[in-house]
């Protein structure tokens, strides 16, 4: 009962900052526990109200592959002209709500969201994610993947993408977590990729590292003690292959910096590498 008051006094005091914030004028420092950025992506306790409340056109496809749909959602922007797409790839925790929110931030801002249920089939009965009755039911199925087979179902959602009339033939990629890693691997083995943007991915070794032709951007935190050791000397491999790799590590983040905003800098994390990946996709895809 004690650790449970405790509990409520720690939520109610963070709320009652942000409200603080909100009546000085202050914008929130990256999202909270209640409140969403509007430039920002949601973090993982406005993700759900965000993907309720969007008024942008949005639809789910079942784009088939062999034996198997992939159940895919797709979000486009509010306007008539022909956009990018970005392939949205998933987290451990597969496409939950807080992928489709990010989905909307990327829509929202002016690119084709296309994000790929890479679990399509995998869940009970055969059923896709939203089968699974717990989220670690997903993650474990999620190990259970293969990274080819991954690949294979972003690549049939990439293919999709390309060919929808609203797209303008340009595309990137955009991964977290192991998505993030997934996006190195689909930027080597798709030439056609325009950009790869990478949230706390491990990168890979020299040989996948050679193929890859797109820039890529790289977005960790110094806390990651996974991910981020590998920024470096895939930094110093691209350089010395010629290739294009922006990253930035920042001060006090964790890895999942994006989704747990309101965790420690993870809030100045979120607000300081939003629009730093903006203006990289705009710079490669408009």
């Amino acid at each position: 009962m004690r650790i449970a008051i405790v509990s409520v006094v720690i939520m109610i005091g963070f709320l009652s900052l942000w409200a603080q914030r909100g009546e000085r004028g202050e914008p929130p420092r990256g999202g909270g526990l209640a409140n969403k950025v509007p430039d920002l992506p949601a973090g993982a306790f406005t993700a759900g109200s965000t993907v309720a409340r969007t008024n942008l056109r949005h639809e789910w496809v079942d784009i088939p592959l062999g034996s198997v749909k992939v159940h895919t959602w797709i979000e486009y922007p509010n306007n008539l002209e022909k956009a990018p797409i970005i392939i949205v790839m998933q987290h451990a925790a597969g496409l939950d709500d807080w992928m489709r929110a990010l989905a909307d931030q990327l829509a929202l801002q002016g690119f084709i969201a296309i994000a790929p249920d890479i679990l399509s089939g995998m869940g009970p009965n055969s059923g896709n994610f939203e089968s699974f009755r717990f989220p670690d039911d997903a993650i474990k199925a999620m190990s259970r993947l293969k990274s080819e087979e991954a690949l294979r179902r972003y690549k049939a959602a990439w293919n999709y993408g390309m060919k929808l009339p609203q797209a303008n033939g340009k595309g990137a990629v955009l991964g977290v977590g192991m998505g993030g890693s997934a996006a190195f691997q689909f930027a080597a083995d798709v030439a056609e990729t325009n950009a790869a943007v990478v949230f706390y991915g491990t990168a890979p070794g020299e040989a996948v590292l050679a193929r890859i032709k797109a820039p890529v951007l790289g977005l960790y935190g110094d806390q990651d003690l996974v991910s981020t050791p590998t920024v470096e000397s895939a930094a110093v491999t691209m350089k010395r292959l010629g290739k294009t790799f922006e990253s930035h590590v920042y001060p006090g983040a964790t890895q999942e910096f994006m989704r747990s905003q309101a965790e420690g800098q993870n809030g100045a994390a979120t607000a300081a590498a939003w629009p730093v990946t903006l203006a990289f996709l705009q710079q490669h895809l408009k």
